[in-house]
């Protein structure tokens, strides 16, 4: 009854537009409600956006810092930081339009995810991609992100179109046309969040399987074109092989060292910062990836220990967002309560879906959970924050609203297995979580009265 209606629904024309219109004014009110400062990543994102339409080029800090002690390299970028400049140049110095601008990325992210499930799933497409969307575009700590000049929105919607570009590939892998948008794609991701490197190898391994050597060679050697003048840059600027930033070298740095804790977090003691004010950003890759190795294989023990740390908090149901500078009291214990029911739900559908999706033994389906499974990888052996894990959360609502859709058509889901294992998994890691971060919760708690 309740899936007939849902698909009645999805049906009409006019249901898409209106759902795509309340996460887009859900995401604009959020933004201009609050209007949230700049600390931290933003402020220095704006910085570099502003360098740049000054002319000073990539650069964080003033005309008085060489460049090769400039913060910039170290921040994720470059994609999000031109943005921005590019933003200004035709706005003006307006956070308002970047709100604007950064609530309609949101919006075609879900509408990128409707569509998506349309391909994915033949029966009941349109109602698991209605689902699919609303789970994702109404998510709070989705929305949140949105309204502040943070990389997360328009990773969010790069990779989820090297998604949905895939899925054309997919039906059509000779197509010349559509490697060259994929490889365009790809590019833009991985100036975005160089993680998303990890989709190139799953990618050229389906043109590899399906034969189709001439897709594949376009795909490379537009990816290779595109990623050759700022790496070219970097070369000059730092005599190393840099094809984005120092991102991942600063997080597996400061995520392996005697005082980290799993997250971003080394006490008052900042290895990296220590040495690149003394000798600059040209040696710092080589020297961070040295401590990397000295630590995994000086400290075996401690590392598996960080590691483990690491993976519950990635799969932990209680690291809700929310608890962010300009929220206090009874408005942020809503907010993150929120959080944490759209994260539960998410996680539990979405992996329930995982497994749902596997048994069906589709090779479409089997690329999608590789994709999907590529998210976490990188964090286990460097930082997880709350945010860090949004890269999965496409993956998991299209999934979810798979497993949502099934749940709806089925009697008593919830006794079997690709449920249960799922739901009992994730709530065995948060249970150690909490037992791991007790005082930290209690304080938290505490800041909400």
């Amino acid at each position: 009854m309740v899936l007939d209606k849902l698909n009645n629904l999805a049906d009409k024309k006019c249901i898409v537009p209106i759902a795509m219109a309340i996460i887009f004014l859900a995401s604009i009110f959020y933004s201009f409600y609050y209007k949230i400062e700049l600390v931290a990543d933003a402020k220095a994102y704006n910085s570099i956006a502003l360098n740049i339409l000054a002319g000073s080029g990539f650069k964080e800090q003033g005309s008085d810092t060489p460049i090769l002690f400039d913060r910039a390299i170290q921040r994720a970028g470059p994609a999000y930081e031109y943005l921005l400049a590019g933003i200004y140049a035709v706005f003006g110095h307006h956070y308002e339009a970047v709100w604007v601008i950064q609530a309609l990325l949101h919006v075609l992210t879900a509408w990128l995810i409707f569509k998506i499930c349309q391909k994915v799933f033949l029966e009941s497409g349109r109602s698991i991609g209605l689902v699919a969307a609303l789970i994702f575009g109404l998510h709070p700590d989705l929305i949140e992100i949105s309204a502040m000049l943070m990389t997360e929105t328009l990773y969010l919607f790069t990779i989820t179109l090297v998604f949905y570009i895939f899925l054309l590939v997919f039906e059509k892998s000779s197509s010349l046309f559509l490697a060259f948008f994929l490889a365009a794609a790809l590019a833009l991701s991985i100036y975005s969040r160089p993680t998303v490197v990890l989709f190139v190898p799953v990618i050229f391994g389906f043109y590899l399987i399906r034969k189709n050597y001439l897709a594949l060679s376009v795909c490379l050697l537009v990816m290779i074109v595109l990623m050759t003048p700022w790496t070219w840059r970097n070369w000059k600027i730092y005599n190393q092989f840099i094809p984005t930033t120092l991102i991942g070298q600063y997080n597996i740095w400061l995520g392996n060292t005697a005082t980290s804790d799993g997250g971003q977090w080394v006490g008052n003691y900042n290895p990296w910062n220590d040495f690149a004010a003394e000798r600059g950003f040209s040696e710092v890759k080589e020297k961070a990836n040295q401590e990397f190795k000295n630590f995994v294989f000086q400290h075996p023990i401690n590392f598996i220990k960080l590691t483990l740390i690491r993976f519950t908090r990635y799969f932990s149901l209680i690291r809700p967002m929310g608890f962010w500078f300009y929220q206090t009291g009874l408005s942020q214990a809503f907010f993150s309560g929120l959080s944490g029911i759209f994260i539960a739900l998410l996680f539990i559908s979405g992996w329930s879906g995982v497994f749902l999706a596997a048994r069906q033994k589709k090779p479409l389906y089997y690329y999608l959970i590789i994709l999907a499974i590529t998210a976490p990888l990188p964090l286990l052996i460097t930082v997880v924050q709350s945010r860090y894990r949004f890269q999965v959360y496409p993956f998991l609502a299209i999934f979810g609203a798979y497993a949502i859709i099934y749940w709806l058509n089925k009697r008593n889901w919830w006794k079997e297995k690709v449920f249960l294992f799922p739901a009992a998994s994730l709530l065995f890691i948060s249970l150690i979580d909490v037992f791991m971060s007790v005082d930290k919760i209690i304080m938290r708690l505490k800041s909400f009265f």
